[in-house]
């Protein structure tokens, strides 16, 4: 499914004052009919909207993570007819978690401030997961830098550094979003959650 990605928040990730959800209306409040370029045609001010869904987004509340259910807009270009999701960059496709939740995560296994089973059971997620992100992580993270420049960044570091610039940027050149997975990919629901997973974006 074709996504629109707005980006509005260029800041380091971890000075954002804001809940993802805060976030997530934000940017999904920052496109109108009337301003919004299709992916598919590139034609201009042809965006209207055409359908929603829901989804959920894991994030983290008080220290714990908080699961809600949340609405992504479809839009439907008037010039090829092409329907696109607009997805915050908030949000990882695919994945119910948020990119922030999966950041901070890799961020205190990182810095070994835990246990990998402390991390894991605080985040409600499966050591599996954990090293699945790790995993894509480490390889967006050397696709970005080159392997030479990644080798010598330290994930942490890499992790401190990241802001809006850097996700945009990941995003219009290798044309999908940082820590997203590769296509035919199971998503991962929310521990313990009952999900709507179909079409999930």
């Amino acid at each position: 499914m074709s996504m629109i990605r707005p980006f509005t928040v260029f800041c380091k990730l971890n000075r954002i004052s804001f809940s993802d959800r805060q976030w997530f209306k934000q940017e999904t409040g920052s496109l109108s009919h009337t301003d919004g370029v299709c992916p598919a045609c590139r034609a201009k001010a042809c965006l209207s909207p055409f359908a929603s869904y829901t989804r959920y987004l894991v994030e983290w509340a008080g220290g714990n993570p908080a699961t809600h259910e949340i609405t992504v807009q479809r839009y439907q270009c008037s010039s090829c007819g092409h329907t696109h999701a607009l997805l915050s960059s908030a949000l990882v496709p695919y994945s119910s978690y948020s990119l922030r939740f999966i950041l901070m995560v890799l961020q205190a296994y990182f810095l070994h401030r835990d246990s990998v089973q402390a991390v894991c059971e605080r985040a409600g997620i499966s050591v599996s997961t954990l090293y699945r992100w790790k995993s894509l992580f480490l390889a967006h993270k050397a696709l970005w830098l080159g392997v030479l420049e990644s080798l010598e960044t330290s994930a942490p570091a890499f992790l401190d550094g990241m802001d809006g610039i850097l996700l945009r940027g990941f995003c219009l050149k290798f044309l999908f979003s940082f820590l997203q997975r590769p296509r035919g990919t199971s998503p991962d629901p929310p521990s313990g959650t009952p999900g709507r997973t179909s079409g999930l974006t």
